[in-house]
């Protein structure tokens, strides 16, 4: 796991690392060929609009690794906030559900 300062030394600088990025008309203009450099090739795409960045089109694997290690930051932060008490006084899906005006 990147400790957190380098996420936000990276979203503060719009560092997007070895992404190449394109324009959203140049995306347009050639759609099978970016597809094809990132299904294929591994790339990583930034489409900036008004040259800011808008989206980044990732091949599944590259999402399938995002999202497991959200899902590993979200058992540590469960884990760190049940040891420090921080659950106790929760109220559970079931109770939330069953009386909406909680």
């Amino acid at each position: 796991m990147a400790p957190k300062r380098d996420y936000a030394k990276r979203v503060k600088k719009g560092d997007f690392g070895d992404a190449k990025s394109v324009t959203a008309k140049e995306l347009r203009a050639n759609l099978a060929e970016v597809l094809d450099r990132v299904g294929r090739g591994g790339e990583q795409i930034v489409v900036k609009r008004h040259g800011k960045p808008l989206i980044a089109i990732v091949a599944t694997y590259d999402l399938q690794a995002c999202q497991a290690l959200e899902d590993y930051n979200d058992v540590q932060e469960l884990e760190r906030a049940e040891a420090a008490g921080e659950l106790e006084d929760t109220v559970s899906w079931k109770e939330v559900r069953g009386n909406p005006g909680l």
